[in-house]
This record gives structure tokens, C-alpha cells and sequence, in this order.
């Protein structure tokens, strides 16, 4: 089969089933296919980008590559999470040629649009009862660490 049968084999199967099960694995598959494949799994980078993906963060936000190098950092080292403010966002700004306030208001954005657009069975399923449920959706520290972990066993896994 070719790679634009695959793509809508795989969309017939999410509009056309019932099964709460078949329709998410189906819309993984989707999702899969549509960043470009199979990525390296110990590539926290790769990682990290299908992560935000998955969750629905749209790539074209400035907040998404301050993000994603954000994150790559706390994945490095974890001391990175301990001082956000007085330095991840300031090596981040660093990283861009931008300031700290700008990167801190960048993840933020990125945060809001994708809790208020993003998939919720997916948010929850990696988010779950660490958000607060007054805001219904996480702080910065807490987003950047959460991913971070997840990505870390991710990579643990792939070894």
C-alpha cells in the first residue's frame, strides 16, 4: 500500500468507528504519519516536538521552539526546573536573542491555546489530576517538568 492509502485507511478507520479504543489508536496512527513517520526514539528533540504535537500545541506559535529548547534542557539537567525564572527562561532568551519576560509570556501562550483547542482525553491522559482545577490547566514550571519527565521515560524506554 502506498503512504496516501495507509493516511486514509487510517482517517476511515477514526470516522467510521464506534469504538472509543479503535478511534484513538486510529487517530494516533493519523498523527504518526502526519509529523513525518518513525523519529529517532532516544532524540529527546523528536520526542519532545510529537509530544507537543500529540497534545495539540500548534507549531506556529513563537512559544513552540522556546518550548521545545526548554525542555530540552530540564531533560539535560533537572537543576534547569529548580530556577525558572532566574534561569531557564533567561538561557532560553539567550538561546533566541529575546528576553526572559518574552519567553515566559511565549510558553504561557503556547500553554493557554493548546488546553483551550487541544484534545482533552489527550491532555488528561498525560496530565491527569496534576493540573489545578480551578485553572484547569498547568502553570509553566509545572508544564515544562511534566513533559520533561515524560520525555525522560520515553527515552528510558527506548533503550
Amino acid at each position: 500500500m502506498s503512504d496516501l492509502e495507509n493516511k486514509l485507511n487510517a482517517l476511515a478507520m477514526y470516522l467510521l468507528t464506534d469504538d472509543p479504543g479503535q478511534k484513538k489508536r486510529a487517530r494516533d496512527e493519523l498523527r504518526r504519519m502526519m509529523a513525518g513517520g518513525v523519529s529517532s526514539p532516544k532524540d529527546p528533540e523528536s520526542i519532545i516536538r510529537s509530544l507537543l504535537l500529540e497534545m495539540g500545541a500548534p507549531d506556529h506559535l513563537v512559544g513552540h521552539p522556546y518550548t521545545v529548547y526548554a525542555i530540552q534542557l530540564v531533560v539535560a539537567d533537572r537543576k534547569w526546573i529548580d530556577n525558572i525564572t532566574f534561569a531557564l527562561y533567561p538561557e532560553v532568551a539567550a538561546h533566541f536573542d529575546t528576553t526572559a519576560s518574552r519567553v515566559e509570556r511565549a510558553i504561557r501562550h503556547l500553554i493557554e491555546v493548546m488546553f483551550a483547542r487541544g484534545d482533552v482525553e489527550v491532555l488528561y491522559s498525560y496530565f491527569g489530576n496534576t493540573i489545578s482545577a480551578d485553572k484547569a490547566k498547568p502553570t509553566n514550571g509545572e508544564f515544562l517538568a511534566r513533559l520533561a519527565a515524560i520525555v525522560k521515560l520515553r527515552m528510558k524506554n527506548a533503550e
